[in-house]
Parts: C-alpha cells; structure tokens; sequence
C-alpha cells in the first residue's frame, strides 16, 4: 500500500478485541519509533510497554483512554535531553514535538502491519506518572493504544472522512 493510502486508511481505533499483538509486530512498531528523526537528533523520547493484565488493570483504572487495547504505549520525553531553542528566546522545548513525530511513526508502522491504534491524549498525565512512579524528568506526551480493531465496534467515527479542501488546508505567502 502507497504511504498516502496508508494515511488515509488510518483511523482512531476505540474498540480492540483481546487477541494479542504478534511480539513480532510489537518489535517492528518499537523499531519505527527508535529510529524516529528528533530535534538536533537529541533522542529524547522514551517508550514504556503495557501489556502486562497487572500494568494494564492499572492504566485502565486511572483512564478510559485505553480502550481495552491489549498494548498500551506510554509515550514518554526527558525533559533535560530535549532540545531547546534558548538563543530565541520562546521557551521553546521540543519534548512534546519528539514524541509527536515518534508516535506517528510508530502508529504508522502499526496501521502497515494490520493493528488498530488509537492516538490519546485525554487524561491527567501527572496521576500516570506518578501511579507509574516516573522520576520528575520523565513526561508523559501521550498514549498509543495497539490492538486489533474490534470487527463489530472498532471501526472509525463518522468525523473519519471529515477533511478540510486542499484551498482550506494550505495557501501560498
């Protein structure tokens, strides 16, 4: 499939079924991630896997936003290690950038190898941290739920096709 109908048949995934994700699979969606582009290459994102029922029950407990997925991706920056554009003088961090562009990687890779993913990001990131014990420089950036989509429940939203035109989306200055 051509990168642009990968992209288009990508959607967010908010029912799994319980069979569980290939460790093969698994490796190939961590690997797109590792290997991901990060500002001055700094590497500062970093992956936590939940799979475990135990590690499971408890990120369920704390948010919906897991969606029964059987892999849960905590997607995760080093403050310190992250770029930032001091000459400039904006405050600017590249943390949540980083891991934005190694989750779309990864959720990509996902989508290739026949998984559902779901992109989230609704939730108080500080109770996961803290229920999940990260030291004080490790942010939480997002969730990546992984699965398989589940075939009665786990299609996508009618908003799916929803997309601006082409004259709405870009323009020449």
């Amino acid at each position: 499939m051509s990168f642009i109908e990968l992209a288009k048949n990508r959607y967010s995934c908010r029912a799994f079924t319980d069979k569980a994700v290939e460790p093969e699979k698994l490796a190939q969606v961590l690997e797109a991630g590792r290997i991901s582009p990060t500002a001055v290459n700094a590497q500062p994102v970093t992956v936590k896997v939940i799979k475990s029922p135990e590690a499971l029950e408890k990120i369920r407990g704390i948010t919906r936003m897991a969606y029964n997925a059987p892999v849960v991706l905590m997607v995760c920056y080093d403050e310190p290690k992250c770029y930032t554009a001091e000459k400039y003088n904006d405050n600017f961090n590249s943390g949540v950038m980083d891991a934005s562009i190694v989750t779309t990687s990864m959720m990509m890779q996902a989508t290739d190898l026949g998984l559902a993913t779901l992109w989230a990001r609704g939730f108080n990131a500080s109770y996961i941290e803290s229920a999940f014990d990260f030291p004080d420089n490790l942010k939480l950036a997002c969730l990546l739920d992984i699965g398989y989509a589940d075939p009665e429940n786990g299609g996508p939203s009618p908003r799916h096709p929803v997309r601006k035109s082409m004259e709405e989306f870009a323009s020449e200055v």
